[in-house]
């Protein structure tokens, strides 16, 4: 970014308006010390820093410690998020908590929201927990 001819190589400035301090701060010690100090509100943020700058050992990370955070009440809008954000670990095991609970699953807010805004996120719900019912 900073070696080519963009903005940034020119001014040697990144401009990062869609992060929070907090998380930028995070990431930023991250990529310096190769640690982070994540709670459940920051591991999110820093899961989307980490995908947009492809840093794959914090995204590793983050969903490794999302995935220790996974209950019930927060897989179906964990699944929504890793579905968005390429977190393969995550969005697997959501989708495996979630495909446990099916009877659940219509009772929940989210199932609604997400039948309205992702239905193809619910149709692979389903898809899984068929294919579970199967083997």
């Amino acid at each position: 970014m900073l070696e080519n001819e963009m903005m940034e190589g020119q001014s040697g400035t990144i401009n990062i308006t869609d992060a929070s301090y907090e998380a930028l701060r995070a990431f930023v010690n991250f990529m310096y010390t190769v640690e982070a100090c994540v709670d459940e509100h920051l591991a999110s943020k820093l899961l989307v820093l980490a995908e947009k700058f492809q840093v794959k050992h914090l995204k590793s990370y983050c969903e490794k410690f999302m995935v220790s955070k996974l209950n019930w009440d927060n897989s179906v809008m964990s699944h929504a998020f890793a579905h968005q954000h390429n977190a393969k670990y995550l969005l697997d095991m959501a989708l495996g908590l979630i495909t446990e609970n099916m009877d659940k699953l219509t009772r929940r807010d989210e199932y609604t929201e997400l039948v309205d805004k992702a239905p193809r996120i619910v149709v692979e719900i389903y898809e899984a927990s068929l294919s579970k019912q199967i083997d």
